[in-house]
């Protein structure tokens, strides 16, 4: 089996990379777990090789903005594609032509690229959602994003599930709520000053929320989120649903529901709050409860409680 993961070198493409390599296979062409013979991993950054006897392992650095990088990206043939590499919201609306180069031209390559029909796991978003929402969010609600970001992602699934149906590839795509815990500093994005209102008191640090603590925001574990692309990657395509994509169901939580999980995982730091209008606006343009009618089904399945996400954080923090 030939693996190829762009956006390896992140938290999420890290964590994706460790588990591959801790398991016997995948499920290949013939429909049965094979073993991974190549895995080429692809990021802007410095990208960690893992631990993987027996795994012939390509690194390609570079921006898959660049022609260079992309051509040298889609000259490596693949079984499988773990598409997790973007341009987030924060810099995808100050230059949305750079961030339609990363997000989007990128997929049409490496379709364009394939050879046989290798199956496709994309990394979307519950950014492809904007507008009014009912109280719960699932799968068939229609697309109305409201940000470049959440654009690029809406394109791509129906990038995916067109090329899909003219048998190019086998196209699956998991929306993913707010992941938690991204490790490191406070990046300027949303998502991770929410990820630092725990972050930082487990770190020791003291730490003022830019939320209120009543803010519910829809979250889930890197775990689970790799758990998500593995099981949708294994799965027949006759168990698919029928638009190929489907929501990592998230676990709801307040603010104050964090603070004190971290609280009672033995957090130091201490939490604050310090209401930033605009992060509060960001945030209640995300539904509170992301749920799917399709992920139970076939085991994709919400974290069990803030617990458990706080434990996955800390298991992993130092890898």
């Amino acid at each position: 089996m030939r693996v190829l993961i762009t956006g390896a070198g992140g938290f999420l493409g890290r964590r994706l990379t460790r588990e591959l390599m801790s398991r016997e296979g995948i499920v290949g062409p013939s429909g049965k777990v094979e073993p991974i013979t190549h895995l080429t991993l692809a990021d802007l950054g410095p990208v960690p090789l893992p631990e993987a006897p027996g795994v012939e392992i390509e690194v390609i650095q570079g921006d898959l903005a660049d022609a260079s990088t992309l051509e040298r990206l889609c000259a490596r043939p693949y079984d499988s594609l773990f598409h997790l590499a973007s341009q987030l919201t924060f810099h995808a609306e100050q230059d949305p032509d750079h961030a339609w180069a990363v997000n989007v031209d990128p997929l049409r390559a490496l379709i364009a690229a394939a050879q046989g029909c290798p199956r496709v796991i994309f990394a979307s978003s519950i950014a492809v959602f904007g507008g009014d929402f009912p109280a719960e969010v699932a799968d068939d609600l229609a697309p109305l994003p409201e940000t470049t970001y959440g654009t690029h992602k809406a394109v791509n699934e129906l990038i995916l599930a067109d090329a899909s149906r003219h048998g190019r590839i086998d196209g699956r795509a998991l929306r993913l709520p707010i992941i938690l815990i991204r490790p490191g500093v406070t990046q300027p994005v949303v998502s991770d000053k929410v990820a630092a209102i725990v972050r930082e008191p487990l770190e020791g640090r003291d730490f003022a929320a830019p939320l209120p603590p009543e803010a519910v925001v829809p979250v889930a574990s890197a775990g689970a989120v790799v758990r998500g692309f593995l099981n949708l990657h294994d799965l027949p395509p006759d168990r698919l649903p029928p638009k190929r994509t489907l929501n990592l169901p998230a676990l709801s939580v307040t603010v104050a529901h964090m603070v004190a999980a971290a609280a009672r995982a033995g957090a130091t730091g201490r939490v604050t709050s310090a209401p930033d209008p605009a992060t509060q606006a960001v945030v209640a343009g995300w539904p509170q409860h992301f749920i799917s009618h399709h992920a139970g089904p076939l085991g994709i399945a919400p974290d069990r409680d803030f617990d458990a996400i706080i434990a996955d954080y800390l298991a992993h923090r130092e890898v």
